[in-house]
């Protein structure tokens, strides 16, 4: 049960995150991860490398919890690599707002 509810709420909550962090700012305003790259016009490349690096480990630790055996010793790691994989995903909104 936990990779399936890691796969539902992880993009659910990174999600809520975004609306969050985005309230309080300016929807046209250049991200801070931008401030060095829009000199070179390349802040599209910069998003897209923060977004995929995001996802890319997110990912990598959902996957594991696949590999990790069912055992009950185990349970309290799957779920730590569940949240682990959630505020991966979730840091995400909150990086690009700020």
């Amino acid at each position: 049960m936990t990779p399936l509810f890691t796969l539902v709420a992880a993009p659910v909550l990174a999600c809520i995150a975004g609306v969050l962090a985005s309230l309080g700012n300016n929807a046209t305003r250049t991200p801070a991860l931008c401030a060095k790259a829009v000199a070179d016009n390349m802040c599209e490349e910069t998003t897209l490398g923060v977004i995929g690096g995001h996802v890319v480990i997110s990912g990598a630790i959902w996957l594991l919890l696949w590999v990790i055996p069912w055992w009950r010793g185990l349970r309290t790691l799957r779920v730590l690599l569940a949240v682990v994989a959630t505020v991966v995903l979730v840091l995400l909104p909150v990086r690009m707002a700020a």
